[in-house]
């Protein structure tokens, strides 16, 4: 009765939006939903629609393509090819809406995973990162994470593993995920009984990497059999704990693009796309501050720096108006505390010169220091007036 259901239902939807692309995409949409549920059910229905879908629009293929290869992750079919979602990526960056692009890059970092290609893996995993700028997805941000995490516990990296797993568990409280809380628990308690376990630094690699995955497996099973409704709530230390670690995490991953680019010699691919996705899914943000603005004209005005006590006030404005500006910033790269306030300045609207003046350093420093930011974020490319740019639209 539940197939012949099944079948009635498919057989419904297909017949009233067969005339109609915006009935198609209500369609995937409601799969979509589905996947999430009862995997194996949203293939089977994605499966039925192929041939209808050989004449749909190119943006509602590419959604069908895109829930095929999540449809077979979420089932925890073994993936045998990038292909298919490389193509929906490739199509996704042309286009001026970006829906789902974090999302498909997320699902060529599982493609990669299990074809195990660690290295490019994390690459796209980083890139759905940067495309969510907007900090729309946070159930994304968690997954993204997580998979960086368990990469780099299957190499050994128990310390970073272990940070990643932290900031996943972090953007799954955000959400209420109470089942990503309890994964992402699992998983540091398991990295951290493996980081105090006195026997692990004479095991083999191989033994080693054998264990954490079987770790990895009872966790999993002991998470799916429990039937507890939710953790209790965190104390205010072990929300201050969590929120700390997040913004070391945050500068980790800077660092661990940085490793993984000059241990394998290779660079981000089209970097610089993701870099015109990021500045394209900004729009730019006047900041005015009576007292600051006041405040930065007196010392412009009488040539002289500002001192230790403006710069914390200043920064205390910008992140009451901006409250991720530093998060972002120092996502990217570790900035030096000169490179940050040229930032903060940038922000302001403050002119180069006067940038010069307020922090008693030449103007052909503040040009370089400009310069050298764009150049280690975007790959080399552009200018320093492409940095003022960027830290407006943040």
């Amino acid at each position: 009765m539940r197939k012949i259901a099944f079948f009635l239902t498919l057989m419904l939807m297909l017949t009233t939006c067969c005339t109609r692309m915006s009935q198609h995409e209500r369609i995937l949409a409601d799969i979509d939903s589905l996947t999430e549920t009862d995997a194996d059910s949203a293939r089977r229905m994605l499966m039925h629609m192929k041939d209808v879908m050989k004449d749909a629009q190119p943006d509602t293929k590419a959604y069908y393509d895109l829930l095929r290869v999540k449809a077979d992750d979420k089932a925890h079919q073994q993936h045998t090819s990038d292909s298919l979602i490389t193509s929906v990526v490739n199509y996704l960056e042309k286009r001026d809406k970006h829906d789902h692009l974090p999302e498909a890059y997320y699902y060529v970092g599982r493609v990669n995973t299990d074809l195990q290609n660690g290295e490019k893996a994390i690459l796209f995993f980083h890139k759905a990162l940067l495309a969510d700028s907007l900090n729309e997805h946070t159930r994304l941000k968690s997954r993204c994470y997580a998979q960086i995490g368990y990469i780099y516990l299957r190499n050994g990296l128990l310390d970073e593993a272990l940070d990643m797993q932290q900031l996943a568990y972090f953007y799954c409280k955000e959400i209420g995920d109470t089942l990503g809380m309890r994964y992402s628990s699992e998983d540091i308690q398991t990295i951290k009984g493996l980081k105090n376990d006195s026997n692990i630094t004479i095991l083999p690699k191989t033994a080693l990497m054998a264990r954490v995955q079987k770790l990895h497996a009872q966790a999993q099973s002991q998470i799916l059999s429990t039937q507890k409704t939710r953790l209790e709530e965190e104390n205010s230390k072990e929300r201050l704990f969590i929120w700390v670690v997040s913004i070391v995490a945050l500068v980790v991953i800077a660092i661990a693009i940085w490793f993984v680019i000059r241990l394998r010699k290779q660079r981000a691919l089209k970097k610089e796309e993701a870099a015109e996705i990021f500045l394209s899914s900004q729009s730019k943000r006047q900041f005015y501050d009576k007292d600051i603005n006041q405040l930065l004209s007196t010392y412009i005005y009488k040539n002289k720096a500002l001192k230790e006590a403006d710069w914390k006030q200043m920064e205390e404005r910008i992140l009451e108006a901006f409250p991720t500006f530093k998060e972002r910033l120092f996502a990217l790269y570790p900035l030096s505390d000169t490179e940050y306030r040229i930032c903060m300045l940038i922000k302001m609207e403050v002119s180069p010169s006067n940038i010069a003046k307020l922090m008693a350093i030449g103007n052909s420093a503040v040009s370089q220091n400009r310069l050298r930011m764009q150049q280690k974020v975007f790959d080399g490319q552009g200018t320093a007036k492409d940095w003022d740019k960027f830290i407006l639209s943040l």
